[in-house]
């Protein structure tokens, strides 16, 4: 904490404020300023007298804490929310693909990404991992709801509903880093789809594409049974293993799902310093299994969470994608204790950054880091008293308790209100909706 400036772009006051930070720092009445983007100074409430800011917000004796950071999603995906419920992962992926090669364009994506981005920003997400074709579309949508954005160029072994065979998907993938290495608010990871949809000569090309551009990977792997035999069957080993194999598991490189995963491959993924997104929501959904969390942290693993898209976990809450991880957990082990509230938490804040590289800058509130602040409003019924705030934000909050949300210092939503209109791309997405209805059967799409 440091002495308050005499002014500021806003001031958060009357806060109960969790800095998230290493110490886990708890501030019972404080303040936060923010100045150019950038937390400047956080602390007591008294330290603050005088402080004058364009913009004051009272947080009313609520939480303030830092944005959520959620590590694996496909916020275009919004698009084929509720198509293909009720079955396994194989068996999602043959419809959802069907419609994807129908409806998705760039004037798609961004529409649906828009939705996405908004229904995050509204739940107190702050920043996103995001990973889906034509990211150039996706970046634009983040630009427009303001919310912090990680993504980049996704590589699969086909052409893709893209249309960009082998060859013409790695130059695009260059050109994309060369233009987005500079743009504001957007960090970069190379995409590979997964280990059953690359064969190993196109995974080694990836990893030397990361070597030579200094980009991590982000990269679905041991989400589900049947991606495990897919894996057995064209690589003959597993996916953590044929992942290592051809150099994907490095330092930065962040995975999503990693449920079946052996004691083997658990200290090969803590040795290699590779992170993990979990995604409890989808893989509970589509029945691909419960992640060894207990083990993963035993050996070190960063973890971190994530909602996937909403075709698959139907929605893009991190509230409850932090309850379940919980829940899950605990029948898993049958140990009560086994991921304590305050460390869920810190998966959906610190451990987020980390997984994207930006710990210390993300994930906490301190000075100098990000102005992603969110507020959370204690005065529900369902959330008093609060005795635990960390016990109360995994097992009773929820995402309409989030009252105010800040990221990168904008405020993306006020009083529980977008800041930016989405109306146009509302529209757009409920046409393709009708598109997609008129057909007799999704399956045939």
């Amino acid at each position: 904490m440091t002495g308050f400036p005499n002014s500021a772009d806003t001031m958060i006051t009357n806060a109960r404020i969790l800095t998230m930070d290493d110490a886990f720092t708890e501030i019972p009445t404080g303040a936060v300023a923010i100045t150019a983007g950038r937390i400047a100074a956080l602390g007591p409430q008294a330290a603050a007298t005088g402080v004058t800011a364009a913009t004051v917000v009272d947080a009313r004796g609520g939480l303030v804490m830092p944005g959520l950071i959620n590590t694996h999603c496909h916020a275009a995906m919004t698009l084929f929310r509720g198509l293909a419920d009720d079955r396994p992962l194989d068996g999602f992926l043959k419809t959802v693909w069907a419609a994807e090669a129908a409806h998705v364009t760039p004037e798609t994506v961004n529409a649906g990404a828009v939705l996405g981005f908004a229904e995050m920003a509204l739940g107190g997400i702050t920043h996103v991992v995001d990973m889906y074709f034509h990211p150039g579309a996706t970046i634009a949508a983040a630009a427009k709801v303001g919310i912090g954005l990680t993504t980049g160029p996704v590589f699969i072994g086909f052409d893709g509903i893209d249309g960009l065979p082998w060859p013409e998907r790695l130059a695009f993938a260059e050109d994309f880093v060369t233009r987005h290495r500079d743009t504001q608010g957007v960090g970069l990871m190379l995409m590979p789809h997964s280990a059953y949809t690359l064969d190993a000569a196109k995974l080694r090309e990836v990893t030397e594409m990361a070597e030579r551009l200094a980009i991590p990977v982000h990269i679905h792997a041991a989400e589900a049974p049947s991606e495990m035999r897919l894996v057995a069957e064209q690589h003959g080993t597993t996916p953590a293993r044929i992942l290592n194999q051809t150099g994907i598991l490095a330092p930065g490189t962040l995975l999503a799902h990693a449920v079946h995963l052996d004691d083997e491959e658990i200290a090969l993924l803590a040795e290699c310093g590779v992170a993990v997104s979990h995604n409890p929501l989808s893989n509970a959904k589509l029945a691909s299994g419960t992640a060894r969390i207990k083990a993963l942290r035993a050996a070190g693993v960063t973890l971190s969470l994530g909602t996937d898209g909403a075709s698959s976990g139907n929605d893009l809450d991190l509230w409850k994608a932090m309850r379940q991880a919980a829940f899950l957990q605990i029948l898993a082990t049958g140990e009560p204790d086994v991921l304590p509230a305050r460390d869920i938490v810190a998966m959906a804040t610190r451990g987020g950054a980390a997984a994207i590289g930006q710990g210390g800058r993300k994930g906490i509130l301190a000075p100098g880091a990000d102005a992603d602040v969110i507020v959370i409003d204690l005065s529900a019924p369902h959330l008093t008293p609060c005795y635990d705030p960390y016990s109360t934000l995994v097992y009773a909050a929820g995402r309409e308790d989030v009252r105010h949300v800040f990221a990168g210092g904008r405020r993306i939503v006020a009083d529980r209100e977008l800041t930016a209109p989405i109306g146009e791309e509302t529209a757009r997405v409920q046409a393709v909706a009708r598109a997609l209805n008129a057909h007799e059967s999704h399956d045939g799409i």
